[in-house]
């Protein structure tokens, strides 16, 4: 991404924190106040990104805008990105024009270039991938008496924190996730050394945060000029593993297909047999 938050980055780095003392008569400016605010995203980023993980948390589906052929829009969710910082779409979003796929040139016109237009080069072409970003806006005017002679000028007085969609060409690749401690649970007691030696050699990730903080949503196929987007592929996505998810995947593993019962919202599972 061309967009870099330089203080989000040094933030997500992973760094001793510090936060003011205060104590009676002191002077305070706007850098005691920033630098309480720090301490806290700070704190709350590198927990995220180190503990609970990056990705999407609970929905943010990309849906086909029916009344504007090839746009789509993004349905209200929760996720982390990269950098551990929250992003919250509330409602719909606006929708994001995907750009319609044109018909190359025939192969058998003059100047035409037969092995640059297979089918597999075509495919990649009409493809592209929608990132969810994190962004803040300055909002909320109102004055400000630092002018000179007391005179009165207008600053933003907000914050907000918010999103952004971004249309990228081409397409992401797939989340594979590996399988590293397979052996530690298919023999015996699980292998606390070998967990032990995993968490401790993860230097990179723990010192360096990724150097693009955004989300892959989904995998999107260009449609043609005036035609509604028909392929979405929302598996390509990050996905934050919950509390709730670790226990729904731990009782699938745990129970009997044949008694399957489901449990969502506090209802008991179904143990009849």
């Amino acid at each position: 991404m061309n967009y870099i938050d330089h203080e989000a980055a040094r933030l997500a780095r992973l760094h001793s924190f510090e936060h003011p003392r205060y104590f009676y008569g002191q002077l305070l400016g706007v850098s005691h106040f920033e630098a309480e605010q720090d301490y806290f995203k700070g704190r709350l980023s590198t927990f995220h990104r180190l503990v609970t993980g990056y990705g999407v948390a609970c929905g943010l589906d990309v849906c086909p805008d029916t009344d504007n052929p090839g746009n789509v829009f993004v349905t209200s969710g929760y996720a982390i990105d990269r950098w551990g910082r929250e992003i919250v779409v509330p409602c719909r979003s606006k929708p994001v024009t995907i750009e319609p796929w044109v018909q190359p040139p025939s192969t058998d016109q003059p100047g035409a270039n037969t092995a640059a237009h297979t089918d597999e080069h075509h495919e990649n072409n009409r493809m592209v991938h929608l990132v969810l970003c994190y962004r803040e806006c300055k909002t909320g005017a109102e004055p400000s008496m630092s002018g000179d002679c007391g005179s009165s000028q207008s600053t933003y007085g907000t914050i907000r924190e918010g999103y952004e969609l971004i249309v990228c060409p081409g397409r992401a690749k797939k989340m594979h996730p590996d399988p590293e401690f397979q052996e530690s649970f298919c023999n015996g007691p699980i292998n606390h050394a070998e967990i032990a030696c995993w968490v401790t050699r993860q230097c990179q990730p723990c010192l360096d945060p990724h150097a693009d903080p955004c989300i892959v949503l989904a995998n999107i196929h260009r449609p043609d000029k005036d035609k509604p987007v028909d392929k979405i592929d929302i598996t390509v996505r990050p996905i934050v593993y919950t509390p709730h998810l670790l226990f729904e995947l731990l009782l699938a593993l745990g129970l009997d297909s044949k008694r399957g019962g489901r449990n969502y919202g506090g209802q008991p599972y179904d143990q009849k047999s």
